[in-house]
């Protein structure tokens, strides 16, 4: 399966997961619903760039509420998202599905957390996290 068909079949099976999760709020759906939404989030980066490692991810200033601030360049150094990324990830409304309940799931996907609510999803571990549950 090619870089686009990953990423529609992780859209849908994102989708497929929010559906259950709303029906049953398992804590298998919401497993599933945190591991998809930063897989998603990973593959909108590397689409519009190849040599990101990690999404910076801040909390905001209501519990629950987290938001894709920045993107981890290979060098280090963080730098805004573009406009494109912006929109995609807010549309694909990804990173707002990582929540204090899924944190188990979606917590070791960062390559740093801070105790100032900022997290690096590491863009790889979450990219493969995705594809390795959609092949389970």
């Amino acid at each position: 399966m090619g870089v686009l068909g990953t990423e529609a079949a992780i859209r849908t099976a994102l989708h497929e997961a929010l559906t259950a999760y709303h029906g049953t709020s398992s804590a298998a759906a919401d497993h599933a619903l945190a591991v998809y939404s930063c897989s998603l989030a990973a593959h909108l980066v590397l689409r519009h760039d190849p040599h990101a490692v990690a999404l910076v991810i801040e909390e905001g200033d209501y519990p629950n509420w987290r938001s894709a601030r920045g993107v981890v360049g290979a060098d280090g150094t963080v730098r805004p998202l573009t406009d494109d990324e912006d929109d995609g990830l807010d549309d694909a409304d990804a990173v707002h599905n990582l929540v204090d309940g899924n944190a188990t799931a979606w917590r070791p996907l960062c390559s740093h957390v801070d105790n100032h609510g900022v997290y690096h999803l590491d863009i790889v571990k979450a990219r493969d996290a995705g594809t390795a549950l959609l092949a389970k």
